[in-house]
């Protein structure tokens, strides 16, 4: 047992030394009773400016003790077990955890991208240079060796293959006017190799390139905690997909769910637009004639707490939206699955976040590596994960496991993710 002396107890407290402690297997005591503590024998963390000879010290920001979000002198420095974030000049373990685990930051006015996303470089981690560390579980780790627990704590390790559905097929089911529109486009760019494809595909002599979703089944055999999220909107700008009642959809839909958890993939603009939501869940339900409680947001786009309070009333339990479109890391500092802690409420909330390492478009797309060079980038985060233990998640989309055009050697990624 780990004993936690504070002169106050707060949600945020309570929140971050679960994530240190209960997440890792080990049990905690925390009182705000300092001759009950200073009795006790064992490993002690003293949060508070007093002094016991028999504990680890360290000092307290006012952070996890408020009630509110403001804005705070944030700077980077060495605290007494590495380096750390300092609040209004007092360098603060515990708040530098709960700061970067609560998202707190994205709260703020800030700068965002043209799809309204908070962006990796306006993010501490990136000042700091810590997006690529899992560095809230690297200072849990720090705290728990410091105070010397008997226990080891559990570092367990795993593997989460997740795929976007934006699209089910490429030019199946997409009716004459969208493939013959499809098809003049083609002709005006020159792209002949997709003319011939699409031709071949609707003619019955070769399979959609975007059903890909026997390679899915066999990763789903593979990996069982592997999880599929279908778009459900309505056709737009953001949405190419089919209408979604389409009879030949629901067949593949239904299909895989029998391989693997099917989520929903909220569409371009339901961040803000809850009925949207509701509307586009319903719809997946009806599919799979099964309620659906994990989701991933459509191009990653969600705002902080709005969108998460949105998921939380649509009984969406496990969301998979926590990571950066433009960089791959640690966007919440952890790969463990860590409930969301709701700041405008000031309380932990039901909905569990778990965050994703890397996204097939941003290596590529986004980044322009070479196959081999973000193979590199997939095991250092891996690595980083199996270090500190947690759920090596991320995203790859059923139109890139085609392996076609940009895609083309990509598979070895895709192997390398995989791989133990």
């Amino acid at each position: 047992m780990i004993h936690v002396f504070s002169e106050q107890l707060s949600p945020r407290l309570f929140y971050t030394l679960d994530f240190i402690f209960t997440a890792r297997g080990l049990e905690y005591y925390c009182t705000s009773d300092w001759e009950k503590f200073t009795a006790i024998k064992g490993p002690k963390l003293n949060y508070s400016e007093r002094e016991a000879s028999d504990s680890l010290k360290l000092s307290p920001s006012t952070l996890l003790f408020e009630n509110n979000v403001r804005s705070y002198a944030i700077d980077q420095c060495e605290g007494a077990l590495g380096e750390v974030m300092s609040f209004d000049g007092v360098p603060d373990l515990l708040a530098s955890i709960f700061f970067v685990l609560s998202r707190y930051e994205e709260h703020w006015p800030t700068e965002r991208d043209q799809h309204d996303r908070f962006k990796a470089s306006n993010s501490i981690q990136s000042l700091y240079g810590w997006l690529k560390k899992p560095i809230c579980d690297e200072w849990a780790e720090a705290l728990v060796q410091a105070l010397r627990v008997a226990k080891t704590p559990d570092r367990t390790f795993s593997i989460e293959p997740t795929f976007d559905i934006d699209a089910t097929f490429a030019y199946r089911e997409k009716g004459l006017v969208r493939n013959g529109l499809g098809l003049m486009r083609d002709l005006l760019f020159g792209r002949f190799k997709r003319v011939s494809e699409r031709i071949a595909v609707l003619s019955g002599q070769r399979r959609d390139p975007f059903d890909t979703f026997d390679r899915m089944a066999e990763i789903a055999a593979a990996h069982a905690n592997t999880q599929c999220f279908w778009l459900m909107s309505d056709y737009g700008a953001y949405h190419k997909n089919l209408p979604y009642d389409n009879g030949v959809q629901a067949e593949v839909l239904r299909k895989m769910a029998q391989q693997c958890a099917i989520g929903i993939h909220p569409g371009y603009g339901t961040y803000t637009n809850p009925s949207l939501l509701s509307r586009e869940k319903l719809r997946l339900e009806a599919v799979l004639e099964a309620s659906v409680s994990n989701s991933r947001q459509h191009f990653l786009q969600f705002k902080l707490p709005e969108t998460y309070e949105h998921l939380c009333r649509e009984n969406i339990l496990v969301d998979y939206s926590m990571g950066y479109a433009d960089q791959p890391g640690f966007r919440m500092g952890t790969a463990r699955r860590t409930p969301w802690y709701n700041l405008r409420t000031n309380e932990e909330s039901a909905l569990q976040l778990q965050p994703f390492c890397f996204m097939d478009g941003t290596l590529n797309e986004y980044m322009g590596l070479t196959p081999e060079q973000a193979q590199t980038e997939v095991q250092a985060l891996k690595a980083a994960v199996q270090r500190n233990g947690g759920t090596f998640c991320f995203i790859w989309h059923n139109e890139t496991l085609g392996f076609q055009y940009r895609w083309q050697g990509w598979g070895t990624v895709l192997l390398e993710s995989l791989k133990p």
